[in-house]
């Protein structure tokens, strides 16, 4: 019999949002002290994200005077805060995004890298935080609280103050040794699919990239790709050809995406560099495989260059990828006058104007009156 070993964390997806009714007669009501701070208050969600054995709410903090009024000069906070009781830490990732009434004004926050977090413990970006060196955390940064109470600003929507928050948790870790008869049922299936792409048995539908030719099945490809669905089951050329001609991208991309299709499987080669991986995005992207899409971001955003950078996040405003977009704002806040001083920067500057309104909002936040008038014309 043959014995394998099987070691990986499993991970949930989870998000929510948490609505703040009259949030400026909350700020100057509610008591809550936040993490321990005296001169900070919060107002947490239920347990509106769950993670199997674990839940969070969404918290929403802000500082105060000695005497308790609210001191608007001061940033908001945001960040989740572990509900349940189970003694064991787990590790999350975390994206929060506050809502502006203009789409274009959403400020998001990410913090990729998963860290642990155990019971009644928070993470996220609030005052009432301690940095790493005992510094106080800033908040949001760039969103002073008096910002958020400017009605005209666009952060308060009648009243009410929206956050949604968006939570990767480990809940599991398998390791040890498992049988072939354990096997996974899943883990065949794309063994067998695999198999079948490779034999080209049954197949009916030629994909044509340059000169090379990929043979593969049109039920498959219209079940993993909604692109795909509406080409096989509309009375398009396509459907009636059995042939679709790809432009635009090389064979190898093409050739990864197919894969993936059948087997949710993305060879490291195709990864292994920028270009190969920026390929594959565009591929996953036209055919609207957002599994595809995210792996093919995790790991761009762990290559940035000053270079490049500016590039990136042509692509990723390209795409729609609001975590993509903000590693790329975040990275360019960070070395803006090396980035300036780049090709690719020029090109975007002459490509797509509209960007820097982006960097710009990252890095000089707009005034509370700069806001009121951009909101007023945009109305």
């Amino acid at each position: 019999m043959t014995i394998r070993a099987r070691a990986g964390a499993r991970v949930k997806e989870c998000s929510g949002e948490f609505e703040v009714a009259n949030f400026p007669v909350t700020c100057a009501t509610t008591k809550t002290v936040s993490e321990g701070k005296q001169d900070c208050r919060e107002i947490v969600s239920g347990p509106i994200l769950v993670a199997k054995q674990y839940t969070f709410g969404i918290a929403v903090a802000w500082s105060v005077k000695p005497d308790g009024t609210v001191e608007e000069s001061k940033n908001l906070g945001v960040h989740v805060k572990r509900l349940d009781d189970n003694p064991e830490e787990c590790n999350i990732s975390l994206e929060i995004t506050i809502l502006n009434r203009l789409k274009n004004f959403h400020m998001t926050l990410c913090d990729p890298t998963y860290h642990g977090i155990s019971s009644q413990k928070a993470r996220g970006w609030s005052r009432s935080f301690d940095m790493p060196d005992s510094r106080r955390h800033d908040g949001v940064k760039g969103l002073p609280l008096s910002d958020v109470f400017d009605h005209q600003a666009g952060w308060l929507h009648n009243g009410p103050l929206r956050v949604v928050a968006k939570l990767s948790v480990v809940v599991s870790f398998d390791s040890g040794v498992v049988s072939s008869n354990e096997a996974s049922g899943q883990q065949e299936v794309c063994q067998s699919l695999q198999a079948l792409l490779q034999s080209g048995s049954m197949a009916d539908v030629a994909l044509k990239v340059g000169s090379e030719e990929i043979q593969a099945h049109s039920i498959i490809l219209g079940a993993r790709s909604p692109v795909f669905e509406r080409m096989f089951s509309c009375p398009m050329k396509e459907k009636k050809d059995k042939e679709v001609h790809i432009q635009d991208l090389e064979a190898a991309p093409v050739k990864a995406l197919v894969k993936y299709l059948y087997t949710g499987v993305v060879d490291q080669t195709s990864l292994d560099n920028d270009n190969l991986a920026l390929s594959l995005l565009e591929a996953a992207h036209r055919y609207e495989v957002p599994g595809l899409v995210e792996r093919c971001v995790q790991v761009i955003v762990t290559r940035f260059k000053v270079e490049t950078v500016a590039e990136r996040l042509e692509m990723a405003d390209m795409i729609g990828s609001k975590y993509f977009k903000a590693q790329c704002l975040e990275y360019i806040q960070a070395h803006l006058v090396d980035v300036q001083a780049t090709d690719a920067y020029t090109r975007l500057v002459e490509r797509r104007p509209a960007l820097l309104r982006d960097i710009i909002e990252v890095v000089a936040p707009p005034s509370k009156k700069q806001r009121r008038l951009k909101g007023g014309a945009s109305k």
